[in-house]
């Protein structure tokens, strides 16, 4: 490789990346090379491809860019345009080329230079002090080193009869520059910097910008503008957000897209291809006879880490590989401390990636804006965390690419340093935080994916790691995070070859129960019912795995208001769990409480309520009376007092539960709400109204947020609400929110299930009231004229 052409091997195709027109042929008689006589041939005219979209986004920038050029001497400081590959910064300085120098009465002068190679740079700049009004034999004075290069350029520059904009595009080398020789104030003009790297040193003194990925209705507009016709605004969007908002990616995108004239694809299918080849994908849309890498999104961030290893950091290259192993979510920095980095095989990698090195490497990703680091807020009364975040298009074209033979290596790497970190957050074995949960769910379910897809014998610590975080989840009640763990489980069990029926059948019950979870009952029994038939086959009919499955199917069950069936399956969970496990373990008080409650659902209530006592006295006994296997066995015997109308010792029993479920879980999670939501209806029953509509308002508003305004416990508890207003005399609202509420529970719930009767009841009780106010104001009001 030479200065003055580098080879890229991407993908087993060679590209030449030619830098400018200096291709090295022999002058005998001046005794140097062509390119060293030759400049480019204009600096008059940018020096890249046109953009097929307009700029867009970037308004605030951009307008700085052009006051300072109309105001040159305001402005003593050059400006730098930083950002990722593809941002769009070259095609930013165009557009504020083009501008200023086409404003009449500015007499502006555009002056354009690659800064790409050293080559390049100074044959540019040689060639911006001849169009100032330096003489050929100066500049080769210059060029062969018989006087300062940079001072007789910035000589011409402040001398310039006319103001002028110098943009110094692709300067992502900073050091082509020199130690700020080449960068000087100037009143006469203003200097633009395109570059990766946004922290050098010698930006220190510039006005920097960044440039990110585009909002989303500016990346539709790039759509737009590219023909991309025949697709409404949700595949548009779509699109824009499979794409990351990425500005060259949208251009390739909707260049491919807009081409399609005889095989149209949908966005779904497009998503699809690149989601199995990103660079291939978006590439077929650039032009054929595309020389320049830099418009390749299989090339463009090659071109970054090719930089990096010719500055000495090659390890960048497999950090940005164990990267790509995650979601473009925020990580956590901790997952790249040398400490955990010790414990894999990275060392052995190609580039090797000494754990000693991490913090170079990083440092070398972020100089080419190829990563950032960010301090993500923390929760309330939790600190920030440190993390690192990387563009999710960047990442797929990474992973993409990893070479086979180091595909195993980093992937098992990756599933180590994530399950470390994890284990260490949580070496009490309690529940993890909500925000540690928000933090590690992306990064394991990328990681599941990437070693699935690669069939990577990181598969299964993988899988375990999505287990673990499901459970977990789960038991936060993060219901919604667990059912997308537990679907990915279930999905990446099939391509596991060494996954036991067992264990599917595990996967296949949690992905039943996360159903249940939100409601989605119908589905959540199909399911059970297929695993517990299974499991009695494969297992027994009294395996504890068997039984698990007949307590939840029972559950699920309960919530399609089936309860007869419900008692059927539960009282086999509660018998079968005391003959195999014994009457006071806390699966067969668990049970036992779920059964008492299909009882009493079906009016037995005495029954209901005496097995409901016996199980309370079995748990304190054997567990004591907060242990949460015995507020569950209280919960059930409140509810029966509170259904047989024995108001005051339901009540004690409630707030009993309610403090210490506070206590241990807070006051949203659902199992805490559900007792909430029981002294709602206690407290409705004793009309004591404020205090019951403040109870069922606290419940509503954290179940809509958690669960969904949907979801069935939600539907109950506005019931619950509607009930409450009617009581207070608030009819007017009653009615109103029993309308929407039962339009709600016949969608979701069907037209017969007992909890749209009970809202279709709760309506027409409202609506009842209403009359019957008018009819007293009607009757009062008579009574007066009278």
């Amino acid at each position: 490789m030479t200065d003055h052409a580098r080879w890229i091997n991407a993908d087993r195709d060679q590209y030449v990346v030619e830098i400018g027109e200096y291709h090295a042929h022999h002058d005998s008689k001046a005794g140097r090379t062509a390119f060293e006589r030759s400049g480019p041939d204009s600096v008059r005219v940018p020096l890249a491809a046109r953009p097929l979209s307009p700029v867009r986004d970037r308004h605030d920038v951009r307008q700085a860019l052009l006051h300072a050029v109309s105001h040159p001497a305001l402005s003593h400081r050059e400006f730098v345009l930083h950002g990722m590959a593809g941002s769009g910064k070259t095609a930013l300085a165009q557009a504020v080329f083009d501008e200023a120098v086409a404003v009449a009465g500015h007499n502006v002068v555009g002056l354009w230079v690659n800064a790409a190679t050293e080559v390049a740079f100074r044959s540019g700049m040689l060639a911006v002090a001849l169009d100032r009004g330096a003489t050929q034999e100066e500049v080769d004075a210059a060029r062969d080193g018989r006087r300062p290069a940079a001072d007789l350029v910035w000589h011409f520059l402040q001398h310039s009869p006319e103001p002028w904009l110098l943009v110094l595009d692709n300067a992502d080398d900073h050091t082509v520059l020199g130690d700020g020789v080449w960068l000087r104030p100037c009143h006469r003009g203003t200097v633009v910097v395109t570059t990766r790297h946004g922290n050098a040193p010698l930006w220190r003194h510039a006005d920097r910008h960044h440039l990110d990925t585009l909002g989303l209705p500016d990346a539709l507009c790039v759509l737009r503008d590219l023909n991309v016709t025949g697709y409404d605004q949700s595949a548009l969007e779509e699109l824009a957000r499979g794409l990351g908002c990425h500005p060259l990616a949208l251009t390739l995108a909707g260049s491919y897209l807009g081409r399609r004239l005889l095989d149209p694809v949908t966005v779904d299918e497009f998503l699809q291809r690149l989601r199995n080849d990103p660079s291939g994908t978006l590439d077929e849309g650039a032009d054929p006879d595309e020389r320049d890498l830099r418009r390749l999104i299989s090339t463009t961030w090659q071109i970054s880490l090719d930089a990096l290893a010719d500055r000495g950091v090659p390890e960048a290259t497999t950090l940005i590989r164990l990267l790509s192993c995650y979601a473009s979510d925020p990580l956590p920095l901790g997952v790249l401390h040398p400490n955990r980095l010790r414990l894999t095989r990275l060392e052995q990698a190609d580039p090797a990636f000494p754990a000693a090195r991490a913090d170079t490497a990083l440092h070398g990703l972020l100089s080419q804006s190829m990563v950032s680091v960010l301090d993500i807020p923390g929760d309330v009364g939790q600190p920030s965390v440190r993390c690192v975040q990387t563009h999710g298009l960047l990442l797929d074209t990474v992973a993409a690419r990893i070479p086979l033979d180091q595909r195993d290596t980093v992937l098992t790497a990756a599933t180590a340093l994530l399950d470390h970190l994890l284990q260490h957050s949580n070496a009490h074995g309690d529940y993890l935080d909500a925000q540690t949960l928000r933090l590690f769910t992306p990064h394991a379910l990328a990681l599941l994916h990437r070693t699935s897809a690669a069939h990577s014998a990181a598969l299964p610590p993988a899988l375990k790691l999505v287990r673990y975080l499901r459970d977990q989840n789960r038991g936060r009640g993060e219901y919604a995070a667990a059912l997308v763990l537990a679907e990915a489980a279930v999905r990446a069990a099939a391509s596991a070859p060494t996954l036991t029926g067992s264990e599917m059948l595990s996967d296949r019950f949690e992905l039943a129960c996360a159903q249940a979870d939100l409601g989605h009952f119908a589905e959540a029994v199909e399911l059970h019912r297929e695993v517990l038939s299974e499991r009695e086959e494969q297992l027994g009919p009294d395996h504890v795995h068997t039984l698990d499955s007949a307590h939840a199917l029972g559950l699920a069950l309960y919530g399609l208001g089936q309860w007869a069936e419900d008692e059927q399956h539960m009282r086999r969970a509660a018998e079968g769990r005391g003959r195999v496990l014994g009457p006071e373990h806390p699966d067969t008080i668990t049970s036992t409480a779920c059964l008492a409650e299909a009882i009493g659902e079906q009016q037995r209530w005495d029954e209901a309520e005496a097995l409901a006592r016996d199980n309370l006295s079995t748990s304190e006994r054997a567990h004591g009376p907060t242990s949460p296997h015995t507020l569950t066995a209280r919960h059930a015997l409140a509810w029966a007092l509170y259904q047989m109308q024995q108001l005051e010792e339901a009540e004690a029993h409630t707030r009993a539960t309610l403090i210490e479920r506070e206590n241990a879980l807070g006051p949203q999670h659902p199992r805490t709400l559900v007792v909430r939501d029981l002294l709602a209806g206690i407290l409705l029953q004793q009309q004591r109204w404020e205090e019951a509509e403040e109870a069922a308002r606290q419940v509503l508003a954290t179940r809509e947020d958690v669960l969904g305004p949907e979801h069935p416990h939600t539907l109950a508890m506005r019931t619950e609400l509607i009930r409450i207003l009617t009581g207070a005399g608030q009819a007017d609202a009653a009615r109103a929110l029993a309308r929407e509420n039962l339009e709600a529970c016949i969608r979701v719930l069907g037209a017969d299930h007992p909890d749209t009767q009970s809202c279709r009841q709760a309506h027409q009780n409202a609506s009842a009231r209403k009359s019957h106010t008018a009819a007293t104001e009607l009757r009062l009001d008579k009574d007066t004229r009278h």
